[in-house]
């Protein structure tokens, strides 16, 4: 009797409405979308505000803040940033009210991942054409183009990948215009006075500050997916996806 009664209960009930269903799906949609906009948000203002805190107090350090700026030692911060983007994301995927919701989050992580660590280098561009402006008192737009001069002279690119692919090689960012005039004079005197101590060729020397440098980058990298694979896991796990 009990079982018949179930099933004529379960027959009984009425079957959801295509617009219900679509319903349910756009504002899951739009829940899902807000918690990963609000993610990032937190995740770039964290960066940004680390930036420019550095920027102000730390890399002005006689001597040590140039080797932090080479270190990049902000990015230490990719281990909170990315284990609050990571664990989120997973806790955000059971608003999906699909099978694929998984495979969803894993593309959008995948996406945000680099697309966050590339945000910085825009914020850290822009810092520098704001000191070359403030040094040398000229307008932004100029220091932009004596900035964007000199990396064409010094590594063949302009703008923000050009400036990514210097400060990959060299930590000491010239922020005066007479600076950067002087820079390949003064390199060929260092280079010149550190051949005759060393017997190292200069080449040498730069060829192993570049793969110093890289391999820093490629470090952070390395523990900001990591970091993010790990915690989008657990968020997955407490959500029962």
């Amino acid at each position: 009797m009990i079982k018949e009664k179930t099933r004529l209960s379960q027959r009984s009930k009425p079957p959801i409405s295509p617009i219900k269903r679509g319903a349910r799906y756009l504002i899951c949609a739009l829940a899902y979308v807000t918690c990963g906009v609000i993610l990032v948000a937190i995740a770039i203002s964290i960066k940004v505000t680390a930036l420019q805190l550095a920027h102000r107090f730390v890399y002005p350090i006689f001597v040590f803040g140039d080797l932090l700026r080479g270190l990049e030692i902000i990015e230490l911060l990719n281990l909170l940033v990315f284990a609050i983007l990571g664990m989120g994301l997973g806790l955000a995927t059971g608003l999906l009210p699909t099978r694929d919701s998984r495979q969803i989050s894993t593309i959008f992580l995948i996406i945000l991942v680099p697309v966050i660590l590339a945000i910085p280098q825009y914020i850290k561009y822009d810092l520098w054409i704001q000191d070359i402006s403030k040094q040398d008192q000229i307008s932004n737009s100029q220091a932009m183009t004596i900035a964007d001069s000199f990396l064409e002279r010094r590594i063949g690119h302009q703008g923000v990948f050009g400036f990514y692919l210097y400060t990959g090689q060299f930590p000491m960012i010239p922020t005066r215009q007479s600076q950067m005039q002087d820079l390949d004079r003064l390199e060929k005197q260092v280079n010149s006075k550190f051949v005759k101590v060393s017997g190292i060729p200069p080449t040498i020397v730069n060829w192993l500050m570049g793969i110093c440098f890289w391999g820093i980058r490629l470090f952070y990298f390395s523990v900001a997916a990591i970091t993010a694979t790990a915690h989008f896991r657990e968020g997955l796990k407490i959500v029962g996806r």
